[in-house]
């Protein structure tokens, strides 16, 4: 088990630290300010604890092997809890959308309200997984949507022929704008982590970790705008802002213009709006 300082690092303070940074920005001619700006990113100024507080006990729902999913959707499921089995309002939501109505999850912080929407969805893309945009989650911040996309990431491990995709301010044009971000972003590691290395000695490391992290990345995943608007994402994260976007420029028509039977969207903390068709289906999380 790792120890709590660990945990609240990896799961508090550096999730904490990527809201921040996607919050603000500098452009490159003010590199003083943004680097007086980073200094000041440590836990030294941030953090003041941890301080331990009792989280609430849910209901125990049904077993999963109980819900109407299918048998790919229970494996994946069961892989995720790891031996847990999902709280009441978790299966009471799943079988609401399941039959085909809207459901409104309020429960407190860390109650798992994103498996309310995540299964679902799952299931109606392992059941069909026709090309065409099928799911659409809405979050108010950027750091929620690349924490979802990497929630996902996870969750679609052996699924493969699912795709999804982040479409944000941050998702690069083009495979090449991708992989100089990319770049720019094992550099940056590269020098923080191990900054006695020569040039010589940097530049091959930086192409070693280029190599493995794109040979790594998930095939299912679509890192672009191109890529996104050749062929859509079976799910697309975005924000309300890049939503509107979406909606008026001609050039992300081809996005949302392909047909599906039926589509889904999951938002966070926003009023319920629904059009037909396609029908939408919302569920809500913190």
């Amino acid at each position: 088990m790792e120890p709590l300082t660990t945990r609240f690092t990896n799961e508090v303070f550096t999730p904490y630290l990527g809201l921040l940074k996607s919050n603000y920005r500098f452009h490159r001619v003010f590199g003083h300010a943004r680097q007086s700006w980073e200094d000041k990113l440590t836990a030294r100024e941030l953090v003041h604890g941890p301080f331990l507080e009792k989280s609430q006990t849910y209901a125990p729902g049904e077993p999963i092997e109980k819900l109407a999913l299918h048998a790919r959707t229970v494996e994946t499921v069961a892989a995720h809890l790891a031996g847990r089995r999902l709280y009441e309002h978790q299966t009471t939501a799943i079988r609401l959308i399941l039959s085909g109505e809207n459901a409104i999850v309020a429960t407190g912080t860390s109650s798992g309200k994103t498996l309310c929407y995540q299964i679902p969805i799952l299931d109606d893309l392992v059941r069909n997984s026709a090309p065409g945009l099928r799911a659409i989650i809405i979050y108010p911040l950027n750091a929620l949507v690349n924490d979802q996309l990497s929630e996902w990431e996870k969750f679609l491990r052996n699924h493969t022929d699912i795709t999804f995709a982040r479409f944000t301010g941050q998702t690069p044009d083009s495979q090449k704008r991708y992989e100089e971000l990319l770049r720019t972003q094992v550099e940056q590691e590269l020098s923080e982590r191990e900054p006695q290395l020569s040039q010589a000695q940097r530049q091959r490391k930086v192409e070693d970790e280029m190599a493995d992290k794109l040979e790594a990345a998930p095939k299912n995943r679509l890192n672009h705008r191109d890529a996104i608007r050749a062929r859509p994402p079976h799910i697309l994260i975005t924000n309300f802002s890049m939503l509107e976007y979406l909606l008026e420029r001609p050039v992300d028509a081809s996005i949302l213009r392909t047909p599906v039977s039926n589509s889904s969207c999951s938002t966070k903390s926003t009023p319920i709006v629904a059009s037909s068709p396609p029908r939408l289906d919302f569920s809500f999380a913190d």
